[in-house]
C-alpha cells in the first residue's frame, strides 16, 4: 500500500516553524521533536526476547526499528538518531532478530536496505540497540516490498556465533551475489560471511529441539516460494520437505518441534494457501473453514495447543482473526474491539493486512499483532464476545509525507500534513495526538474492483480565513482524484467533483478569497471560484508543469505551490503570477511576460540567492493572488508611479539591511530539480499600512 519517497514530516522545530525531515537548519539551533500522531505505517514484525520480560521489537517498512520502553509504555526509534554505518543512503530496516540465548537481551542485528534500491546489508548492536556497526554484507534487500515475508534472519540458539540471512527473489528470477542465503560463524563480523546456497527464501529458523551437529543447531528450515526446505545436518544440505505446502510466508515454531506455517499469495483476490502443521514427521492442513489467504501465526511458548492466525485477503474474504485450543482442530473467529486511547484519529477497521501474532512468553493470555498501521495488545486473547485490542502507539511514528505540509499563521490549526496512505491531519497540537484525519472524510476504498487507500498531495488554506482548507490527492498510487474542502478549520469536508482528467498535484488558495488555483499531476492546471463546484481549465500552462511521474510518489514534499500572502489595499493593480521562468498569468489565465528582475524583485526580495533556484519549467510554481505593494512610491518621468530600488525602500523605510525575521523557502538545484538540503531563504515582505509608517509581517509559521 504503502511506498516511502521519504519519512513523515518527522521533525518540528519548537515554536513556530515546521520543516520537513530531510532539511537542516544552519542559521539558528533548534530543538527538534516527534510530531505526535502515533502508528501510521505497516508494522510489518513485532517478537518478543524469551529470557527478558516485556523487551519487544518491531520493525516497519520504511523506517526505523523499535524497542519496547515498558515503564514509559512507549516505543523508542532505534537507528535515526545513531547515525550508524551501514544506515545511511538506505534508511529502513526490514527484519529484526536478536540472540535467543543472550539473557542480557543486548544483542541484535537488523536487515537494512534503500527504500528503492536493492543495496542492502546487516547492521548489528550489542547495548540492546543504543549503538551499531556495520556487518558489511552487501544484500538485496527492499524493506518496502517485504511486508508479507516472515523472519528473514537468525541466530542459532545453540552457539551464538552461528548468523543466518536469506534474502528475497532476485528480480526477473536471476540469482546474482546479492540473492540467496548466507552465513556468518563470527558473529556477523565483517569478512565472515558467506554464502550457504542459492535459496530465497521468506523465513529462516534454528530449531534446536532436534539437537546439535558439530557445535550448531542441527535442523534449519528456510520457507520458499517452492516450500519448506529442510536442513538436518547443520545447515551443510537443504533438501524439499514431502508434503510442504507452497507459497509459504510465515511460520512460528514450539519448543516441542511442532511447526505452524501459513502460506498463499493476498493480492490476487481469490482463496489460496491456507494454515498448515508440521507434526509427527507428516504435514496437515489445519485451515479455518473460511476459506482465504493467512498471513500472521504464532503458538503459546506455554501450550503447544494454543494457536492464533489472521486471514489476510482485500476480498473477499477480508481480515479475519481466529483462535484454537486444540492445534487447529477447530478455530473460533475472535470478534475486534479496538481501544483509540493513543490513535483516536484513526477511522477503520483493526487488522488490516494482519503481519504477525506475537504471544508473550511470561503471560499466557497476553498477544499482540501487527498490521498495516499500529502494533495492538490485548491481556486477554480468550476473551469474549470480543477481545479488545489496543493500539500501542506512542512514540512509533511512521508515516510517509508525500505532499507539502503547511503551518498557518492563526485559525485552528498549528499544522495541516498530507501524507500516503491516511491522508493527513489538521494538527490541533504538536504534542498530543490528533483526534480526527482524512480517514474519516475521505474513507479508503475496498471493493471487489478497487482497493485502494487515500493519498494527499496537497493542502492550502485561504490566508486571512485559515478555516478554509483545501486538500488535493489520489486514490491508491496512481487512481482517481481524492479532494475536497473544508469551511470550518477541519471540523467537517465536502468532497468536489474533479475534472476527469484531474488527481494528485498541488492546490493554492488565494489570500483573500476562496479562489483555487490545482495543478494536477501529470495533466492539466485548473481554476476553481465556487469551491470546486465547477473547474476552468487553464490552458496557458502546460501539462505536468509541476510534477510528472505516474503515481503520487513521484512527488514527495518537493515541488512547491504557493499563493502570495503580502496582504495591501493601496495598489490599485490586481495580479495574478504563475512563475515558468519569466512568464506570468494574470487573473484570466492568459500568460504575458514579465521583466525577470521585477518577477524576482516582487517575488523573492532576497538578494543574496536571487540568482539561484527557481529557474526553468517545473522546479517551482508560485502564485500570487494579492494585490502587489508598492513600497513608498515616487514619481517617474511620465507621472506614473514606480517602485524603489530595494536597497532604498529598506534605507528609505528605516528597515534593517538584513532581515532578522524568517520565512522557511526551499531552494531547487536548477540541475538534477532535487532539494537542496539546507539552504533556507530569508525572505521578509514590507508594507505599509496606510498611516504612513512601515509594518513588517508576523513570524509565519511554515
Amino acid at each position: 500500500m504503502k511506498s516511502p519517497i521519504t519519512r513523515l514530516f518527522r521533525l518540528v522545530a519548537t515554536g513556530t516553524v515546521a520543516l520537513a525531515a530531510t532539511l537542516v537548519a544552519t542559521a539558528q539551533s533548534y530543538t527538534w521533536k516527534p510530531v505526535r500522531v502515533g502508528g501510521g505505517g505497516a508494522t510489518t514484525t513485532i517478537q518478543a526476547h524469551p529470557r527478558v520480560k516485556n523487551l519487544y521489537f518491531i520493525t516497519t517498512d520504511v523506517g526505523t526499528p523499535y524497542r519496547w520502553n515498558a515503564s514509559e509504555q512507549r516505543w523508542e526509534g532505534l537507528l535515526y538518531k545513531n547515525g550508524a554505518s551501514g544506515w545511511e543512503n538506505r534508511g529502513a530496516a526490514a527484519r529484526l532478530a536478536f540472540d535467543p540465548s543472550d539473557a542480557s537481551g543486548n544483542t541484535l542485528y537488523v536487515t537494512t536496505g534503500g527504500m528503492w534500491s536493492v543495496d542492502g546489508t546487516v547492521l548489528k548492536s550489542v547495548d540492546r540497540g543504543n549503538t551499531w556497526g556495520d556487518c558489511q554484507i552487501r544484500l538485496d534487500i527492499k524493506p518496502n516490498n517485504e511486508q508479507g515475508a516472515g523472519q528473514r534472519i537468525a541466530v542459532d540458539p545453540n552457539n551464538s556465533a552461528v548468523v543466518y540471512v536469506t534474502t528475497r527473489g532476485a528480480k526477473d528470477a536471476k540469482v546474482t551475489e546479492t540473492n540467496g542465503t548466507f552465513k556468518s560463524t563470527r558473529g556477523g563480523a565483517p569478512g565472515s560471511w558467506e554464502k550457504v546456497n542459492d535459496l530465497c527464501g521468506n523465513f529462516v529458523l534454528f530449531d534446536p529441539s532436534g539437537g546439535r551437529i558439530n557445535g550448531v543447531t542441527r535442523t534449519i528450515y528456510i520457507g520458499t516460494s517452492g516450500g519448506v526446505q529442510r536442513s538436518t545436518d547443520g545447515g551443510a544440505t537443504f533438501a524439499l520437505m514431502p508434503g510442504s505446502p507452497t507459497q509459504v510466508t510465515r511460520v512460528d515454531l514450539h519448543s516441542s518441534g511442532i511447526l505452524y506455517v501459513t502460506a498463499g499469495n493476498p493480492w490476487t483476490g481469490k482463496p489460496n494457501g491456507g494454515v498448515f502443521k508440521w507434526s509427527n514427521n507428516a504435514w496437515t492442513t489445519i485451515s479455518p473453514p473460511t476459506p482465504g489467504t493467512y498471513s500472521a501465526v504464532a503458538v503459546n511458548p506455554q501450550n503447544k495447543d494454543q494457536v492464533v492466525v489472521s486471514s489476510c485477503s482485500f476480498s473477499p474474504y477480508r481480515f479475519n482473526h481466529y483462535r484454537s485450543k486444540d492445534g487447529g482442530a477447530t478455530w473460533t473467529i475472535m470478534n475486534k474491539a479496538h481501544d483509540k486511547t493513543e490513535s483516536p484519529w484513526y477511522a477503520s477497521d483493526i487488522g488490516q493486512a494482519t503481519s504477525t501474532f506475537c504471544w508473550d512468553p511470561f503471560k499466557p493470555s497476553t498477544v499482540w499483532f501487527t498490521d498495516f498501521f499500529f502494533a495492538y495488545k490485548t491481556d486477554d486473547v480468550w476473551a469474549s464476545p470480543s477481545v479488545t485490542w489496543k493500539s500501542q502507539c506512542a512514540g512509533h511514528e511512521e508515516t510517509v509525507a508525500i505532499g507539502n505540509l503547511l503551518s498557518p499563521g492563526s485559525g485552528p490549526n498549528v499544522l495541516l500534513s498530507s501524507v500516503a496512505d491516511i491522508g493527513g491531519w489538521d494538527h490541533k497540537s504538536l504534542v498530543d495526538p490528533p483526534v480526527v484525519g482524512m480517514m474519516k472524510f475521505f474513507p479508503h476504498i475496498h471493493t471487489n474492483t478497487v482497493s485502494g487507500s487515500g493519498n494527499m498531495t496537497g493542502v492550502a488554506v485561504q490566508e486571512t480565513n485559515p478555516s478554509f482548507i483545501a486538500r488535493v490527492g489520489r486514490i491508491s498510487w496512481d487512481g482517481a482524484a481524492y479532494c475536497g474542502y473544508s469551511t470550518d478549520g477541519g471540523t467537517s469536508y465536502t468532497l468536489w467533483k474533479s475534472p476527469s482528467d484531474a488527481a494528485g498535484g498541488r492546490i493554492a488558495v488565494s489570500a483573500t478569497s476562496e479562489t483555487m488555483v490545482w495543478v494536477t499531476q501529470q495533466n492539466g492546471s485548473y481554476r476553481s471560484v465556487d469551491r470546486g463546484a465547477t473547474w476552468k481549465p487553464i490552458p496557458t500552462l502546460p501539462k505536468g508543469i509541476l510534477i510528472g511521474g505516474n503515481n503520487v510518489f513521484s512527488t514527495g514534499p518537493r515541488f512547491p505551490l504557493a499563493a502570495d500572502k503580502v496582504l495591501s489595499h493601496r495598489s490599485p493593480h490586481h495580479r495574478n503570477h504563475a512563475r515558468q521562468g519569466g512568464r506570468c498569468l494574470d487573473r484570466h489565465g492568459e500568460t504575458r511576460s514579465l521583466p525577470l528582475h521585477r518577477f524576482r524583485r516582487h517575488v523573492y526580495q532576497n538578494r543574496r540567492h536571487r540568482q539561484r533556484g527557481f529557474h526553468g519549467r517545473g522546479q517551482s510554481l508560485v502564485l500570487e493572488f494579492e494585490r502587489p505593494c508598492r513600497l513608498h512610491p515616487r514619481q517617474n518621468g511620465r507621472g506614473r508611479k514606480k517602485p524603489l530600488p530595494l536597497h532604498r525602500q529598506r534605507r528609505h523605510l528605516g528597515g534593517p539591511r538584513r532581515p532578522r525575521h524568517r520565512e522557511k523557502r526551499v531552494l531547487h538545484d536548477r540541475r538534477s530539480s532535487r532539494l537542496r538540503p539546507g539552504l533556507l531563504r530569508h525572505h521578509r515582505k514590507w508594507y505599509h499600512d496606510g498611516r504612513d509608517r512601515c509594518q513588517r509581517p508576523s513570524l509565519t509559521r511554515a
